[in-house]
């Protein structure tokens, strides 16, 4: 319970910390956020989990100094990457299973159509758009997986992609962080 209360302090009243003084809270951070991202991009009943909006608080915790971007990065591409790499493998392994027949037919059918036709239209540049979008990023990996697409140039465009979506998050977060707009509110 005291590494939430550090968390929290961390996040909402320390504005100028140069250093990470307790490896352990530094560790949970990287957890979390490792099985919030991963669980979001690999099992469809975790969409909901904020995956867009923790990667710009983390980039605003980089920008206090509070966490390295190098390995902050590297971890999230990662945690993104794998969730994403087993959700395909649901579509690939389990494309003629009840269960998984049984999951997307509970989806709303217009986010379904909707990923579906991304993989089949636009291919491996689908998997760039969607990774920008909060539903499909989960559900096309799946999708991929379904329609056969090869595991070589998904496991490239996923990497890649990944890469980008947790960069251009935390860049951002860190942007925001300098803003005097961002100091305004935040202090309140």
């Amino acid at each position: 319970m005291n590494i939430l209360k550090e968390l929290l302090n961390v996040v909402l009243w320390q504005n100028n910390i140069v250093f990470f003084p307790n490896v352990r809270l530094a560790l949970a951070i990287y957890s979390l956020a490792f099985l919030i991202l991963f669980l979001e991009n690999a099992i469809i009943p975790a969409v909901f989990l904020p995956g867009d909006s923790l990667l710009v608080i983390l980039g605003v915790l980089v920008a206090k100094g509070v966490l390295n971007f190098a390995i902050t990065l590297g971890i999230l591409t990662i945690a993104v990457s794998l969730g994403s790499w087993i959700s395909y493998l649901q579509g690939k392994f389990l494309e003629n299973n009840k269960i998984l027949k049984r999951w997307l037919s509970l989806l709303p059918n217009k986010f379904y159509q909707r990923a579906n036709y991304m993989i089949h239209k636009h291919g491996l540049s689908a998997l760039f758009i969607g990774r920008f979008i909060a539903f499909v990023r989960t559900v096309l990996p799946v999708i991929a997986g379904i329609s056969g697409l090869s595991s070589f140039r998904f496991q490239l465009f996923n990497w890649i992609s990944s890469f980008l979506w947790v960069f251009v998050f935390i860049v951002l977060g860190f942007f925001l962080e300098r803003l005097e707009f961002f100091h305004t509110y935040y202090n309140m």
